[in-house]
């Protein structure tokens, strides 16, 4: 396997100021190309902020979700208008279309794809695949700037809270936002699912430069990510997921049995507060849309799935049977937020039923697994560093492999 310079490939990303659709990043020595294409969502109507809500599907109306602060998240800039890398193969001349993609999808409270940078670019070399890394609602690109500067003041709020574990600077500005009102959590992954889809319109309607209508769409869906990942797959929208291939990596285990809370993610409290809302008190704490799209949206119905005490898994389980043949999950061994045992219990079923194949590796910390060992490493390491080649090569070799050899099979 090369190993290039991912940190002069991410430096020269990060470094370009202006983008345009036409104008990607060339690495010549590299032989890729990265574009960063604008998007614009359509589907911030499921957002905080709004005086009221209506479901067009069901005929039904809701009362308005405000939120304190001086801005509404429905009215967000950044969150709306955007930009997503795509890493493709350098084009000489006209512009090639390619027939096959993979979406990646990132974590929870991620700043940017610098860590993603070694995965896609190996898939792309090994799979001879566009990599298309797609950041989610609020996260990376898309979080508001404004919120750089109240960073200070959330850590100060945090840290006050009795007994809040895990009140860090990094997750400060996250860990206030869902302790204020967890079911944005819910409202920022659906924004993302739709998100996702309407790029997928796109192709198929033959709108998307780099890629012909027929594209097959593959994805990998790292932690948060794959919960997204794994819901556009199970639900199969116009029917344009029927050959697609699914990696679920350290993610989809049920929420009851996730531990978020850490420095790199969020607090104690704030994840107290997502598991009153989503596993032990739904009836007191959800919204009455919310449990709306939980009960009757059939993708709501999938992520309802891995939330409650007592979830009923029929239906999962039956789809999951369905769609076994194309998913396969990756488990860390040495993970301590998204163990390895429960994504066997969610993916395979309890009784180890549904065919899913569950691949495991003995990797480093949950948030940075190719980088940090343990949480006693320096902190920079823990965010910013790529990969430890020395280290977790081997390993990483071998998760490229397995990622590539699901992509390419028949």
């Amino acid at each position: 396997m090369l190993h290039p310079d991912y940190h002069e490939i991410g430096k020269k990303f990060r470094q370009k100021s202006s983008w345009h659709d036409a104008e990607p990043l060339v690495y010549d020595k590299e032989g890729v190309d990265l574009f960063n294409l604008e998007h614009l969502s359509q589907n911030a109507a499921y957002l905080l902020g709004h005086r009221s809500y209506t479901c067009v599907e069901h005929g039904m109306q809701f009362d308005g979700e405000p939120e304190g602060g001086d801005l509404t998240d429905h009215a967000i800039e950044e969150n709306i208008r955007f930009r997503y890398p795509l890493l493709r193969d350098h084009q000489r001349g006209a512009l090639r279309r390619a027939d096959e993609v993979v979406i990646l999808l990132h974590g929870l409270n991620e700043r940017s794809f610098t860590k993603y940078i070694p995965w896609a670019y190996q898939v792309w070399a090994q799979a001879h695949m566009p990599v298309l890394l797609f950041p989610i609602s609020f996260h990376i690109n898309r979080v508001r700037r404004a919120w750089g500067q109240t960073q200070h003041e959330s850590y100060r709020r945090r840290v006050e809270i009795p007994g809040n574990e895990h009140a860090h600077r990094f997750n400060a500005v996250m860990s206030d936002r869902l302790h204020a009102n967890p079911e944005r959590f819910f409202w920022g992954a659906l924004q993302s699912y739709w998100d996702i889809i309407d790029i997928i319109g796109a192709i198929r309607q033959n709108r998307h430069p780099h890629f012909v209508p027929e594209t097959r769409v593959h994805l990998l869906g790292f932690s948060a990510g794959g919960y997204i990942a794994l819901s556009l797959l199970l639900e199969n929208a116009h029917r344009w997921f029927d050959d697609s291939r699914a990696v679920m990596f350290a993610s989809c285990a049920a929420l009851r049995d996730v531990n978020l809370a850490s420095n790199l993610i969020i607090d104690h409290a704030a994840e107290v507060a997502l598991v009153k809302t989503y596993v032990k008190y739904r009836e007191k704490h959800m919204s009455r849309r919310l449990a709306h799209w939980f009960n009757d949206h059939s993708e709501g119905q999938w992520f309802n799935a891995f939330c409650g005490l007592m979830p009923d898994r029929t239906r999962l389980e039956l789809r999951l049977r369905e769609v076994a043949p194309r998913l396969l999950g990756i488990a860390n061994t040495n993970d301590q937020v998204m163990t390895s045992g429960a994504m066997l219990n969610a993916l395979q079923g309890i009784r180890r039923d549904t065919g899913v194949c569950i691949r495991e590796l003995a990797l480093g910390i949950h948030e940075n697994p190719f980088s940090a060992a343990d949480y006693h490493q320096r902190e920079r390491q823990m965010i910013t560093e790529f990969l430890d080649v020395e280290r977790f090569g081997g390993a990483f070799e071998q998760f490229v492999q397995m990622l590539c050899n699901h992509f390419v099979a028949d």
